[in-house]
């Protein structure tokens, strides 16, 4: 009896250290399982942010013009073109400012129109939005003539970033850069010299002559 006995409690304790394992390796699989799931989800999300930053949503410099009175500034209108059909929740476009000087970019001030409080994410509708800046030159910037005669070579660099509408995770967040390039005609230099070196229609110079992306 004491030999049955004794394998019976061999036989329990066998069976209650697969039944061990057993649950072990199930709330391994489980959990393996569960990592994955939220990694395949997260993975969808970024690729879904990317797609709306980099096919979506277009930053650009829409015009650029005098400011009376204000010889050194200049009126900039930036543009941000949305094609998406759901609504895109970004951060307020920043910018900053460079004039070619020699083989170097100098940059400049570039400063919101409005001095209005603003949102820190904003939603952005199907369709263009509107921003107004001012670009300050002082007449000291050493400037480089860059292929249009009297004109400063000018970039544009706008930063924002695409998230996601529930909230702002630093994993689902993916910026959007732009660099905008465009030619200005500097204050200092009358329309009569630059007509000298370059033909406009109706002699009409313009402040601002957009460039393609390079």
């Amino acid at each position: 009896m004491r030999f049955f006995s004794g394998m019976m409690r061999k036989r329990k304790l066998i069976i209650a250290v697969l039944c061990t394992i057993a649950l072990f390796l199930i709330g391994d699989y489980y959990i393996g399982q569960k990592q994955e799931s939220i990694i395949r989800e997260r993975e969808a999300k970024k690729q879904r942010l990317e797609r709306l930053a980099f096919y979506m949503v277009f930053p650009d410099i829409q015009d650029a013009g005098d400011i009376a009175g204000s010889p050194e500034n200049y009126d900039v209108t930036l543009k941000v073109d949305v094609l998406s059909d759901e609504p895109v929740y970004a951060t307020y476009p920043e910018t900053r400012a460079y004039v070619q000087t020699g083989t170097f970019w100098t940059e400049v001030p570039i400063r919101e129109k409005e001095k209005e409080r603003h949102e820190q994410i904003i939603k952005l509708e199907k369709g263009q939005h509107i921003y107004k800046k001012i670009i300050t030159v002082k007449r000291d910037i050493k400037y480089t003539f860059y292929q249009m005669y009297g004109y400063m070579h000018v970039r544009v660099h706008i930063s924002m970033f695409v998230v996601p509408q529930s909230v702002f995770k630093e994993e689902e967040v993916i910026e959007r850069v732009n660099d905008v390039y465009m030619y200005l005609k500097p204050y200092f230099i009358s329309d009569q010299e630059i007509l000298k070196q370059a033909a406009f229609s109706n002699n009409k110079v313009p402040t601002m002559i957009p460039m393609p992306p390079h």
